[in-house]
C-alpha cells in the first residue's frame, strides 16, 4: 500500500496536481469541511474503516482446513443447484463438471427445477447420477416466493438432518474436485457452521465487456473486506452479507432459520438470522468460478433485487448499511474526479494525504481483485491484457459505482417487483 500510495504522490506531484490544491498554511475552510465529509463517509461504508486493506494483510490459504484434525463424521454432502429452467444450456453444462465428482463417498448430486413443464426435457438431458427434484405448482409455504420457495421445498423434501450438508450453488457455478475437498474438510475438521467461499466471475464472458467484468470485480474485491474479514475474525457474517452460492450449510442450521421468506435477497436474510441465532461462520478459499451479467439490463435488474431484498430486512442498521455502502464507496471518487476535470479544492496538507491514501486503498484492492481474476481464469489471460483489465478496472469502477447508487435510489422510491432471472451461457 505505501507503493501505491507514493505513485499517487509522484503523479500529484508531476502534474502539478499537489500544487494547485494544497494551502499552505493548513486552515480550515469550506472545501476541507466538505471534502473531510465525503471522505468520512466513504471511510464508515468500508465496513470496518480500510477492511479490504486488513482484509489482503491476512494470508489467503486454499485448502487450509485440510491440516487440523478430524473433528466430526458426516452423512452426506447434498449438492444443490436450483433453476427455473430458462438457462438450460447453463445448467447442462455446470452439472458437466460434476461428472468426475460423483463417486466421492457421501456426496449426492441435485438440481432442484421449479418449472414441472420441464423435467422431461432435464432428465433427458443430464447425466444419470443427477438427481431432479421438482418443486411442485401446488407447494405453497406461508411466505417464501422465486427461489426461496424452491429452497424451502427443497429443506423440507430432504429431510435433513445435524449429519447433512447442503452445498448451495446458481446455475453457472463451476467446481471442482478441489472445492468439493475443501467442503469435506471444513465439515469434518472445523466446528463451524456454514462456510462461504471465494467467488470469481470468470469462467466465460471475461472482459467481453468492460462495463459488466468491472462490477463483478467490484464484487471479488468486496471478498477481501466485507464479506470475508467479519467471518475469519469474528465467525460472522457483516450483518447479513453472503453469497447466494458457494455456501455450505449444516442440516440442522436449515432447519431452524428455514428459507420461508418473502425476502428478495432470500441469502441475505438467511445469513442475519443464522447470525441471529448464533451460528458459527468459516471462509473457504478455493475458488468457484462465475460468470458476468450478459447485458447491462441484467445487471440492473440484479442489482435492483438485490437492493430491495436487503431493504426490506427489518433492521435500520442493515438498511442504513447497504446506502452507505452503496453511495459511501462513490462519493469519495468525487473530490478526485472534480479537480481532475478542473475544478479547484484548496485544502490543508492532511486532508490531502489522506485522500491519497484512500484512493491507494481502494484501487490496490481494485488491482488485486482483477489480477487475481485474470490469473484464474480458466481460459487463460496474457500479460499484456492483464495490465490492460487492471487499468480498464480502475478507470470503469466509478461508473459502475455510480449505476449502482442510481439502481439504490430507484430502489427506495420503486422497490423492484418479482424475481429478475438473469441470463446466463
Amino acid at each position: 500500500m505505501p507503493g501505491g500510495n507514493a505513485v499517487l504522490w509522484k503523479l500529484a506531484k508531476t502534474t502539478s496536481h499537489y500544487d494547485n490544491s494544497v494551502s499552505a498554511n493548513n486552515q480550515w475552510n469550506w472545501a476541507t469541511i466538505l471534502q473531510t465529509a465525503l471522505m468520512f463517509f466513504g471511510l464508515v461504508a468500508q465496513m470496518p474503516p480500510y477492511v479490504s486493506v486488513l482484509g489482503l494483510c491476512m494470508p489467503m490459504r486454499p485448502g487450509s482446513y485440510a491440516q487440523a484434525p478430524a473433528k466430526r463424521d458426516f452423512r452426506s454432502l447434498r449438492v444443490c443447484l436450483v433453476t427455473k429452467g430458462t438457462n438450460f444450456d447453463t445448467v447442462v453444462r455446470a452439472t458437466r463438471a460434476w461428472v468426475p465428482l460423483q463417486n466421492m463417498p457421501g456426496v449426492r448430486f441435485h438440481v432442484v427445477l421449479d418449472d414441472e413443464s420441464r423435467e422431461v426435457e432435464f432428465r433427458q438431458a443430464l447425466p444419470s447420477f443427477v438427481q431432479i427434484v421438482v418443486v411442485p405448482s401446488a407447494f405453497a409455504p406461508s411466505k417464501a416466493k422465486y427461489k426461496a420457495r424452491a429452497l424451502e421445498f427443497y429443506r423440507r423434501n430432504q429431510q435433513l438432518t445435524a449429519s447433512d450438508w447442503v452445498l448451495h450453488l446458481d446455475e453457472e457455478s463451476m467446481i471442482d474436485a478441489d472445492v468439493m475437498d475443501a467442503c469435506v474438510d471444513f465439515i469434518t475438521r472445523t466446528d463451524l457452521d456454514v462456510a462461504m467461499g471465494t467467488l470469481h466471475y470468470n469462467d466465460v464472458n471475461h472482459w467481453k465487456n468492460g462495463f459488466l467484468t468491472t462490477a463483478e470485480t467490484l464484487r471479488s474485491q468486496e471478498d477481501f473486506g466485507k464479506f470475508s474479514f467479519s467471518v475469519r475474525t469474528r465467525n460472522k457474517p457483516m450483518l447479513g452479507w453472503m453469497h447466494g452460492s458457494w455456501i455450505v450449510v449444516n442440516g440442522a442450521v436449515e432447519n431452524a432459520v428455514t428459507w420461508d421468506t418473502d425476502c428478495q435477497a432470500e441469502d441475505f436474510w438467511f445469513a442475519y438470522n443464522s447470525s441471529a441465532k448464533g451460528y458459527r461462520f468459516g471462509w473457504i478459499w478455493n475458488t468457484v468460478h462465475e460468470q458476468p451479467s450478459e447485458t447491462f439490463r441484467d445487471f440492473w435488474k440484479q442489482r435492483r433485487r438485490w437492493y430491495t431484498g436487503i431493504l426490506s430486512i427489518p433492521s435500520v442498521l442493515v438498511q442504513v448499511s447497504l446506502v452507505v455502502g452503496v453511495i459511501g464507496e462513490f462519493v469519495y471518487w468525487v473530490g478526485p474526479v472534480y479537480t481532475h476535470l478542473g475544478g479547484s479544492f484548496v485544502i490543508p496538507k492532511w486532508l490531502y494525504f489522506w485522500g491519497l491514501w484512500h484512493l491507494a486503498v481502494d484501487t490496490h484492492s481494485l488491482l488485486v481483485a482483477s489480477f487475481m481474476q485474470d490469473l484464474t481464469a480458466p481460459a487463460g489471460v496474457t500479460w499484456p491484457q492483464t495490465v490492460q483489465h487492471a487499468v480498464g478496472t480502475v478507470v470503469l469502477a466509478p461508473f459502475v459505482r455510480l449505476v449502482q447508487v442510481a439502481a439504490l435510489i430507484t430502489c427506495i422510491f420503486s422497490p423492484a417487483q418479482g424475481f429478475a432471472i438473469v441470463s446466463k451461457v
